[in-house]
């Protein structure tokens, strides 16, 4: 263990040095990715994740809990509804081994979250996944995928609370097969009082077809609330574009429109509309594809160009207006790739915004991408001008998402709010796997989408002095910001409207970058978040943060500041000054960064300059964190002992 951490020492002087040195604004480095992904079923043998000991625990309550970390294979999908009442719901795949899986369920009252569930507490009496939810009335409708005989349907009456009546979809029967009927895969769902539109696939197996196509989408219908259903059909205006689909489609509803969103890496990103309850559906091109819908991954190229990502929502708006964003990186085909390969720079932060009142977009380049009034890009955390890469530091991968990704949106009183993950810069790196960790992120639009600001009107919504205490003095390792605790939060998701005046918000927190398609050993935690809609961009603001003016969920007058540590690194004592805006006593502790207490000590501190000594000769060597704290501050600096 000591071997470990005096590496561990290195590695993080040999970072610190690289981060005083290294400042772009793009990250150059390029990967190679294969066109097509194999899509997640959740039959997958997965590796191993285990929470590394330099990460410290987070203490900040969930909703949920689950061990199985593969939210989606490509967009967000409908996992948490609203009530006008302001009550909401929200589900996930839980689950803490693979014959336990399921749908977790909580249930917002309006007042607080229920008790988060075990993550062993699902909602069927069967083994599923992908479950997805959306409001019937006053009650409430779940459809999650069983993998083996379709769809598996919970319903009741009332939200909240009664026992779920379960029910199966039964997929059609395969090509020349009537003895056996298709699996249907990774629903998608949106209602309107006891109408329920519902998409899925079929089988996820290599030529295993259904009128011709390789797991196509099916569209399904019910008119009293999930107890009967349509005949599955595939939808004409699809056609060409409906194969190999895997949750790159999201569905909404409202005003009497029902709208599927379809995101295409390598084919046009496009949604169908309907204002006939979907009995008729007209195709719009959202954003194209620059080698076109066919394109052969085998013998052809591209330019260097923004391909999507993957992610993208889709919002309609009180006046029947359709609101798109899409996430993207940088990709392109040369003759240096082999075949069936690409090539793709995830630095280009792109995340791109447009409605059905503008003309369809282009292609765009590194230049026109940048110039596009829709584009958002990272938020700027520290406060100059300039999105920092560390050297040797790359960014997670949820199946080739870039660095600004998943949004989520909500159009309603002519504006159009949008949650979003994004990776933040340095110093919030994970040194475990020499990532950046993503944050969650919101901003509005308050004129319906014509303009966006996206680096002085952001909410940092994961932010929490808990996870992510940062001490704005100049400290004596980075020289700008520091901070004392760090974890990944990613996959958003927002209500598709707003209830009660707020914006309902959930997303997955766990404590590495990336995910391992499938269980691992570490707990993944689900937070949700109610907030007032008109709070977006305003309450926990990116750049009140750097200026030190915590918002009212955080710390409004922080009496602890101007913490040093010397020397720094120590074999024997350390001595700590900091200076305090008040007198009485405080609380020392020194903790490793498995968050284990190893000295705690009760101080008396007086107004202005104050100095303590610890003695450090009986530590490991390695990383600790100092922290010294009253009921009005606290500070907290990282010490090396070597």
């Amino acid at each position: 263990m000591k071997k470990l951490l005096s590496f561990l020492v290195v590695m993080f002087l040999v970072s610190a040095t690289l981060f005083a040195q290294t400042k772009t604004s793009r990250m150059n480095t390029s990967f190679v990715a294969k066109a097509k992904q194999t899509a997640l079923t959740g039959n997958e043998m997965t590796p191993e994740n285990v929470v590394p000991e330099v990460i410290r625990a987070f203490s900040t309550t969930n909703i949920g809990s689950t061990y199985y970390d593969a939210v989606t294979n490509a967009t967000s999908r409908n996992t948490i509804t609203n009530w006008n009442d302001g009550t909401v719901a929200a589900v996930w795949t839980t689950g803490q081994v693979s014959s336990q899986r399921g749908t977790g369920y909580n249930y917002y009252n309006g007042n607080s979250w229920f008790p988060a569930p075990p993550a062993t507490e699902r909602i069927e009496s069967v083994r599923t996944g992908w479950g997805v939810i959306a409001p019937v009335g006053n009650g409430e409708i779940v459809v999650s995928h069983n993998g083996n005989n379709g769809l598996t349907i919970c319903k009741r009456a009332t939200k909240g609370t009664g026992d779920w009546t379960e029910s199966t979809l039964i997929g059609p029967p395969h090509d020349g097969d009537n003895s056996s009927n298709t699996v249907l895969l990774w629903p998608t769902i949106a209602t309107e009082g006891n109408t329920v539109h519902l998409f899925a696939c079929t089988d996820n197996v290599e030529d295993v077809l259904y009128q011709g196509l390789q797991t196509p989408l099916l569209y399904f219908k019910s008119t009293d609330g999930g107890s009967t259903w349509s005949a599955p059909q595939l939808i004409g205006a699809m056609t060409g574009l409906n194969e190999s689909m895997a949750d790159n489609y999201m569905a909404v509803a409202k005003g009497g429109k029902v709208a599927l969103l379809v995101i295409e890496r390598f084919s046009e990103t496009y949604y169908i509309e309907s204002s006939d309850g979907g009995t008729t559906w007209t195709k719009h091109t959202v954003y194209p594809f620059v080698g076109g819908n066919n394109f052969d991954f085998d013998t052809q190229y591209f330019p260097m160009t923004a391909v999507t990502d993957g992610t993208g929502s889709i919002a309609i708006g009180d006046d029947g207006t359709v609101h798109v964003a899409f996430g993207t990186y940088m990709a392109a085909r040369t003759e240096e790739n082999e075949p069936g390969y690409y090539t793709y720079w995830a630095g280009y932060d792109n995340l791109f915004y447009w409605n059905s009142t503008m003309t369809p977009l282009v292609a765009f380049d590194t230049t026109t991408a940048e110039t596009y009034s829709g584009r958002l890009g990272r938020p700027n955390l520290d406060g100059d001008d300039t999105i920092w890469f560390m050297s040797g530091y790359s960014f997670s991968d949820y199946r080739n998402n870039g660095p600004i990704t998943f949004p989520s949106l909500v159009a309603e009183g002519g504006k159009v709010y949008m949650v979003y993950a994004a990776a933040m810069e340095a110093p919030y790196l994970c040194g475990a796997t020499s990532e950046y960790y993503y944050g969650i992120f919101a901003t509005v639009s308050n004129d319906n989408g014509a303009t966006w600001d996206d680096q002085n009107r952001v909410s940092w919504l994961s932010y929490h002095p808990e996870m992510y205490f940062v001490d704005w003095v100049s400290s004596e390792l980075y020289g700008e910001l520091f901070v004392t605790m760090e974890g990944e939060c990613f996959w958003p998701k927002m209500a598709p409207n707003s209830t009660d005046g707020k914006l309902s918000i959930m997303w997955y927190f766990d404590y590495l970058p990336g995910n391992v398609a499938g269980f691992g050993s570490a707990t993944n935690y689900v937070y949700a978040m109610n907030i007032d809609k008109e709070d977006i961009g305003v309450i926990k603001k990116t750049t009140e943060v750097y200026q030190g003016l915590w918002n009212e969920e955080g710390i409004k007058e922080n009496t602890l500041s101007e913490m040093k540590l010397f020397p720094n690194p120590t074999s024997n004592t350390v001595t700590i000054n900091l200076f305090s805006k008040d007198q009485g006593a405080a609380t020392l502790t020194i903790t490793n960064l498995m968050g284990q207490v190893v000295y705690n000590e009760i101080v008396s501190l007086g107004y202005g300059t104050n100095q303590l000594m610890v003695n450090c000769s009986d530590f490991i060597s390695g990383f600790y964190l100092v922290n010294i704290s009253t009921q009005k501050g606290s500070t907290t600096q990282k010490l090396i002992v070597q």
